[in-house]
């Protein structure tokens, strides 16, 4: 019984403490609730569907956007930075595989600058690949949008222009290649 007896007179003591606890519990909770991500949502881009866009292409800094785009194909974005090892190491796999995706659309996105994309578009001989667009994005848009954290990052969209899924950092290329 001494021990009840000490807990509530520490409660009795202690009770703006403990209000003020409880308040602060119960406001976190709730700001969790309301400013929250919903974990399936969390990634995707903000639209779910293909955006409007506008870039520029290597190697000839042509404009490139949405409505050049096939309609009959699927189009994965994958957002890259030419420096980057992760993104060299998924290249050359992406160019090793070149025949898993024949019938889908790639757009490469960098915001760096236009001479990176062009060495890395060159290096990785990106020419003989039509339905591979490299691009500079030089207003962020893509990274922005679609909210990247990690190089290289995907966006895959089906043959209809909406949203399917992200994958990012080590992206397995037959996976890519079998999405629907």
């Amino acid at each position: 019984m001494p021990i009840i007896a000490c807990f509530i007179t520490y409660l009795h003591s202690n009770c703006n403490y403990l209000k003020q606890s409880i308040i602060t519990l119960v406001f976190c909770a709730l700001s969790c609730l309301v400013f929250g991500q919903d974990p399936v949502v969390a990634g995707a881009p903000a639209v779910a569907t293909i955006p409007s866009f506008e870039l520029r292409k290597a190697p000839d800094s042509s404009r490139f956007s949405e409505k050049d785009l096939s309609a009959k194909k699927r189009t994965i974005f994958i957002v890259f930075s030419p420096d980057c090892g992760h993104c060299q190491m998924f290249t050359r796999k992406l160019m090793d595989s070149v025949a898993l995706f024949k019938k889908t659309q790639i757009v490469m996105v960098s915001s760096l600058d236009y001479s990176d994309i062009l060495r890395f578009y060159n290096t990785y001989a990106m020419a003989s690949c039509k339905f591979i667009t490299v691009a500079r994005d030089a207003n962020y848009f893509f990274i922005t949008h679609f909210q990247v954290q990690q190089f290289p990052s995907a966006y895959l969209f089906d043959k209809k222009g909406r949203f399917v899924k992200k994958m990012a950092s080590e992206i397995d290329i037959k996976s890519l290649a079998a999405f629907e």
